[in-house]
C-alpha cells in the first residue's frame, strides 16, 4: 500500500513537472524578445534635483536597449537639454545658458511572464552641465563665466514593461540612487568649489520600439 502511494505521488509530480516544463517553453518560444530596440526614459521631476546647486533636474533620456537572451539585457542611454536665456540672467538660478549632457547604462537580468516582462539590476549615469552666469572681475567689469558640474548617480533599479505585440512596449521603473554633485567655478562657493551628495527614490516611464 506504501509503495503504490509513493508510486501514485511520484507519477503526478512528474505529470505536473512535465506540463510546467511544456508550459515554460512555450512561453519562452512565445515571448522571445527581439535583440535592439530604442526607446525613451522619462524620468520625473523631484524636489531634491530643483533644490540642489546643480540647476538643472536629470533630462529625459533616449535608450538603446539591447537583449540577447530572455533573460539578460543592456540598455545604454544618452541625454541634453539646452537653455539659453536672451533676456538676461534666470531669476531663480542666476544662470545665462545651461547645457546637460548625459551618458547613462543599465545592466539587468529578466524574468518573463506571457507579455509581461520584469527586470533588475543596476542603472548609473554621468552628466556635465556647464552653466553661464554674471560676475565682476577686479576691475568691477562685467564679465561672463562658466561653472562646470559633474554628475554622477547610481544605485539599484526595478522595472516592469507590457508587450504589445512584438515591436513596443510600456513600462514603468522604480529605484535608489545615490547622487554626488562637484562643482567648479561655481558661483555658490567663496573658492568657486562644490560639493554635494544625497540619496533619493527614482521613478520614470519607459517606451521602448523593438526592431
Amino acid at each position: 500500500m506504501k509503495r503504490t502511494m509513493i508510486l501514485n505521488l511520484a507519477i503526478l509530480l512528474a505529470l505536473v513537472f512535465s506540463n510546467y516544463v511544456v508550459y515554460a517553453q512555450d512561453s519562452d518560444e512565445s515571448n522571445d524578445l527581439r535583440v535592439f530596440g530604442l526607446g525613451m526614459h522619462i524620468e520625473q521631476f523631484k524636489w531634491l534635483d530643483i533644490a540642489s546647486f546643480s540647476g538643472v533636474a536629470p533630462v529625459n533620456k533616449i535608450m538603446l536597449t539591447i537583449t540577447p537572451s530572455n533573460s539578460f539585457r543592456i540598455e545604454p542611454e544618452f541625454g541634453f537639454n539646452y537653455y539659453n536665456n536672451k533676456t538676461g540672467a534666470n531669476s531663480n538660478t542666476g544662470y545665462l545658458k545651461n547645457r546637460v549632457t548625459t551618458f547613462g547604462i543599465g545592466v539587468f537580468g529578466m524574468k518573463q511572464w506571457t507579455k509581461t516582462n520584469i527586470y533588475y539590476g543596476l542603472r548609473m549615469d554621468n552628466g556635465i552641465v556647464k552653466n553661464e552666469y554674471e560676475d565682476f572681475n577686479f576691475n568691477g567689469n562685467l564679465i561672463i563665466e562658466t561653472e562646470k558640474i559633474n554628475r554622477f548617480s547610481i544605485g539599484p533599479s526595478i522595472g516592469v514593461e507590457y508587450l504589445f505585440g512584438k515591436h513596443f512596449s510600456f513600462g514603468g521603473e522604480i529605484g535608489i540612487k545615490s547622487i554626488t554633485n562637484k562643482s567648479t567655478n561655481s558661483q555658490f562657493s567663496v573658492n568657486g568649489e562644490t560639493k554635494e551628495s544625497y540619496f533619493a527614490t527614482d521613478t520614470g516611464l519607459l517606451i521602448r520600439f523593438y526592431f
